[in-house]
C-alpha cells in the first residue's frame, strides 16, 4: 500500500478546474470518485502524492479554487 493524498470538493466544476490547473502546472494526479470512508459535497475526488500537497495546496489559492478536504489515505 502507498499513501495517497485525496482532495475533496464542495462542487463537480471545483474538482474539474483542479484538474485544469494542476495538467497546465504538469502536477501529477487524476479525478477519482471519493473512497467510500470520504464523504464529499460532489463525489468526486483529485488523488495525487502527498509529497505535492503544499504545491497544491497554493496552487489552489492562487486560482481560487475551493476544496473540501485533504487526507491522506493508504491505497
Amino acid at each position: 500500500m502507498a499513501e495517497q493524498l485525496i482532495v475533496t470538493f464542495y462542487t463537480t466544476s471545483e474538482a474539474m478546474a483542479t484538474e485544469y490547473a494542476c495538467k497546465k502546472k504538469q502536477l501529477q494526479g487524476k479525478i477519482i470518485p471519493v473512497p467510500r470512508t470520504l464523504s464529499s459535497g460532489c463525489g468526486i475526488a483529485w488523488i495525487a502524492s502527498p509529497d505535492d500537497e503544499v504545491i497544491l495546496k497554493k496552487l489552489l489559492d492562487q486560482q481560487g479554487i475551493e476544496w473540501e478536504s485533504m487526507t491522506i489515505l493508504d491505497f
